[in-house]
């Protein structure tokens, strides 16, 4: 080994590596354009604390303690801050008409794919996203939800008929299921015109379950951007072994159903079932606006979405309706009073029910479905961004953890309460600031799905509550792991809750 002025050379590489990581250290604590904002010291230094975070499924609670710790602006990373407050949201996530908007960050990723450098609406870059949304806007708008509520409604008779045969064998029901069950069914018919059957069989298991490895998939692949880079060399190794197999053959497993889905819709391209491929096939032949690949790739981001936040959403208004029996019964009074018998129940005569949208919106706030903000970039070629009145150099990452927004003292009155009055009676709740519960998000990414998904909800609470009287089994595992203020503290979550199983016991109503 050589020797150098009495030191060898595996004494010097030592010192150089130890004297290079503690100038790293000194620049980004002390001398980094975000030094001035507060949070954890190791946090300031290194992505591995925010990394530990998103690998153990905690990263909703790590962030949660920062904010309650730090206050509404909060330094997580090196080159990250966390907002959770309503005018951040604006910021954010906004239309910015006075400079281009913020980017997604390249260190996030979801649980998709990209195929021949080709992405989906919901990685897509400003101008490609905007092309995609004009292909879908369609498809999606209010006016053609409303035509597709038929074909909805047959989804809502077929969870009605399974619960009543639960019911009439005297068994419970497992709605974090049933209500997946549905959402796939309806979004799977709606977009390709068949549904995937999973009322008809009772098996939609694997699918839910590549839903939910592909989101675990998606959130290891942040981790690995976050410790190499994006697209780096290192980074695609760490990917390569440090994400679990399981975890990758999931995302791949959804993809490939997805796209087996969508091509055989394809192939029956004469078909006039006005579901979203007739209207997206005759878009792309009259104007272009999507290729091949983009189809599929936005295949599996509508049915991962549609299938899997409404249901999530439905499983916990449901678990905090039954947790509340004054709530409960209240909202039973307003269907029932409103909906003599089942055809009663169409959307137009349910939408103006203020009691269900309240439930409904409250019960969002208190489980939003994604419990992780969405990464945004500065314009790193910009002059920076005003965010909640903090300046913020270009090139920043910056989001809004909608768990933390939606339970944080900052922006509600005993945020851990399920109090759907807050939304009827807003001056009885003067330190609520409402805009800061944004399941949909906002701006020109806002989730394009919402108003399917709005009537999905109102149509499955009211057949629901209509036909059946419902009782939590509280005996049975993971009901109360539901608890927004106990147990589901310690539930993962990546991206999205690993739900809990919610099981009910049915009593039909006699008319």
């Amino acid at each position: 080994m050589a020797i150098i002025g009495g030191y060898s050379s595996a004494s010097l590489l030592g010192a150089a590596i130890i004297l290079s990581v503690a100038a790293l250290i000194i620049r980004r604590y002390f001398f980094h354009p975000l030094s001035k904002y507060p949070g954890p010291f190791w946090s300031a230094v290194s992505d591995v604390p925010v990394a530990a975070s998103l690998l153990t499924g905690k990263n909703h609670i790590h962030l949660k303690q920062l904010h309650d710790k730090y206050g509404p602006v909060v330094r997580v990373a090196p080159n990250e801050l966390s907002f959770c407050s309503p005018q951040a949201y604006e910021d954010i996530y906004g239309f910015r008409s006075y400079d281009e908007p913020m980017e997604k960050d390249p260190i996030w990723i979801g649980a998709l794919m990209t195929m021949n450098g080709e992405v989906g609406i919901s990685y897509a870059p400003r101008d490609v996203h905007a092309r995609q949304r004009r292909a879908f806007s369609h498809p999606l708008s209010n006016s053609s939800i409303m035509q597709q509520e038929p074909l909805i409604q047959e989804h809502m008779h077929r969870l009605i008929a399974r619960l009543g045969d639960l019911e009439a064998a005297g068994k419970p029901a497992n709605f974090t299921d049933w209500y997946s069950f549905t959402s796939l069914d309806v979004i799977s018919d709606l977009y390709v015109g068949t549904p995937f059957g999973c009322l008809t069989s009772g098996d939609g298991q694997q699918w839910l379950d590549a839903l939910e490895k592909g989101m675990q998939c998606g959130v290891y692949e942040q981790v690995t951007r976050r410790l190499a880079g994006s697209h780096t060399w290192l980074q695609k190794k760490l990917y390569q072994f440090v994400v679990p197999t399981v975890y990758k053959q999931g995302k791949m497993t959804h993809f490939l159903k997805s796209k087996q889905k969508v091509m055989e819709r394809i192939q029956d391209e004469q078909s006039d079932h006005k579901d979203f491929m007739y209207y997206i096939l005759r878009n792309n032949e009259a104007k272009n606006l999507l290729t091949p690949t983009e189809i599929l790739l936005n295949s599996a981001t509508f049915i991962a979405a549609g299938g899997d936040t409404t249901a999530a959403a439905l499983a916990a208004i449901t678990y905090c309706l039954l947790t509340h029996p004054d709530t409960y019964e209240t909202l039973k009074a307003e269907i029932r009073g409103r909906c003599k018998t089942q055809q009663d129940i169409v959307h137009d005569n349910i939408k103006g029910l203020p009691y269900l949208g309240a439930i409904i919106r409250e019960g969002m706030r208190l489980h939003t479905p994604v419990v992780i903000g969405s990464l945004r970039q500065v314009p790193p070629h910009g002059q920076g961004a005003l965010i909640d009145g903090n300046f913020v150099p270009a090139g920043v990452t910056v989001s809004i953890p909608q768990w933390t927004a939606t339970h944080s003292e900052l922006n509600w009155t005993r945020p851990y309460e399920f109090l759907p009055e807050r939304w009827l009676h807003p001056e009885k709740f003067p330190g609520d600031r409402p805009q800061a519960a944004q399941p949909f998000s906002l701006g020109p990414r806002g989730c394009i799905g919402k108003n399917l998904s709005w009537m999905e909800m109102r149509l499955v609470l009211c057949h629901v509550l209509w036909a059946f009287d419902l009782e939590l089994e509280g005996g049975r595992q993971g009901v109360w792991k539901w608890d927004p203020d106990g147990d589901v503290k310690h539930v993962k979550a990546y991206m999205m809750f690993q739900r809990p199983e919610l099981w009910v016991r049915l009593k039909k109503v006699q008319r």
